[in-house]
């Protein structure tokens, strides 16, 4: 989902086809891919990508090792992630992976799991109930869900132009900032489009509405559902026994994503986090943190696009009126620490779709998961 809305934010509704797979740098942790495994609890790692903050998102991925085996919470974005993801894995713990949870549809967290089920057959595979029926829709699945060559050829042509006009972009750049910033982005999509050859989207075959306990002596597990937030179904896990709290995409750091959000019951389930003992909140993209100052940040935020959409949706604003309206730049500097180029991903990843969403909310219209919605 990310991925297309990404497309969408450059411009770029497709590119060039790709003749042959183009040739990806050597350092994966230097273009920010997933290579990071660090220890956040006795018996938990989070897997994320290496800083600084990049325009292609790639989701955290959590390890918790039971007495019998390791609960995985996502799993990557495509089956070139899945893979490394099993290598990181297996260097992790001899233990099998018997459980995947995913938090939520985007395909930046569940695209990686055919690859899992590869390794690991007998997984089990969890999700809510609503992030499992959209992960069985087309409507809302960014791969098909069996090989697809001429799908799978579409995908690869579309991702395919991204490298060029991030270079030219990059030419383009005034500070070198913004060049740096294109620049990372050529590099990670040319490993993208390696990635996303062959990427399936599995939906989980457990679905749960309320809680669901993975039980065990040394770090049990509980996935729960809160309420919506950056989605219809997003789950977050408790480990009771390490205080580590997973909070899918209800928390992304540092540029919260707002596309498809529901603002409102967001603010809901943010309260809700915040009632957990946590020592350790893993997000769902970001380094892990060890208090609630962000989550009252992202509170505020939301609570002042309301404050301003109110108004506009009362007098019947438009939407590219209200996003034009709308002004965030007090806040964005708690995200961006006024870095131009985080200020105009903020804009585009933030404040247009958190806005669009807000609208409806205040307008009593329905705010629809999807790829377009």
């Amino acid at each position: 989902m990310k991925l297309a809305i990404l497309l969408a934010a450059l411009g770029l509704a497709a590119g060039p086809a790709v003749a042959a797979p183009p040739q990806a740098p050597a350092d994966l942790v230097a273009d920010g891919y997933f290579e990071i495994a660090e220890p956040v609890a006795d018996h938990v790692w989070a897997i994320r990508q290496a800083e600084p903050f990049h325009l292609q998102p790639i989701g955290n991925v959590t390890v918790i090792e039971q007495v019998d085996g390791l609960v995985l919470v996502d799993a990557g974005g495509s089956a070139g992630g899945g893979r490394r993801l099993v290598g990181l894995v297996r260097g992790l713990s001899d233990k099998p992976v018997k459980a995947v949870i995913l938090t939520h549809w985007h395909g930046d967290h569940p695209q990686g799991l055919s690859e899992i089920l590869k390794a690991w057959p007998e997984v089990r595979t969890i999700g809510t109930a609503a992030t499992r029926r959209h992960l069985q829709t087309p409507a809302t699945m960014n791969t098909p869900a069996a090989p697809d060559a001429e799908r799978n050829a579409a995908l690869l042509k579309q991702f395919g132009g991204v490298p060029p006009m991030a270079r030219d972009n990059a030419a383009k750049a005034t500070t070198e900032d913004e060049r740096e910033g294109w620049r990372r982005l050529e590099r990670l999509f040319l490993w993208l489009v390696k990635d996303m050859d062959g990427t399936l989207t599995i939906a989980p075959k457990e679905g749960f509405d309320d809680r669901l306990v993975l039980d065990d002596a040394q770090a049990p597990v509980e996935a729960r559902y809160l309420g919506r937030a950056n989605t219809d179904g997003d789950a977050v896990v408790w480990l009771p026994n390490q205080r580590v709290l997973i909070a899918g995409d209800i928390v992304v750091s540092p540029i919260p994503y707002g596309f498809g959000g529901y603002p409102r019951e967001w603010i809901e389930t943010l309260g809700k986090l915040k009632t957990f003992d946590f020592a350790v909140l893993i997000p769902g993209h970001g380094r892990p943190m060890r208090d609630a100052a962000y989550l009252d940040r992202l509170t505020a935020l939301l609570a002042e696009v309301r404050r301003q959409i109110a108004p506009l949706a009362a007098e019947g604003a438009t939407l590219k009126d209200a996003q034009g309206r709308v002004d965030l730049s007090a806040q964005s500097r708690a995200f961006t620490a006024g870095d131009p180029w985080r200020e105009l991903w903020f804009d585009r990843y933030w404040t247009q779709p958190i806005v669009a969403s807000a609208l409806k909310e205040a307008k009593g219209e329905p705010i629809v998961q999807g790829l377009s919605g």
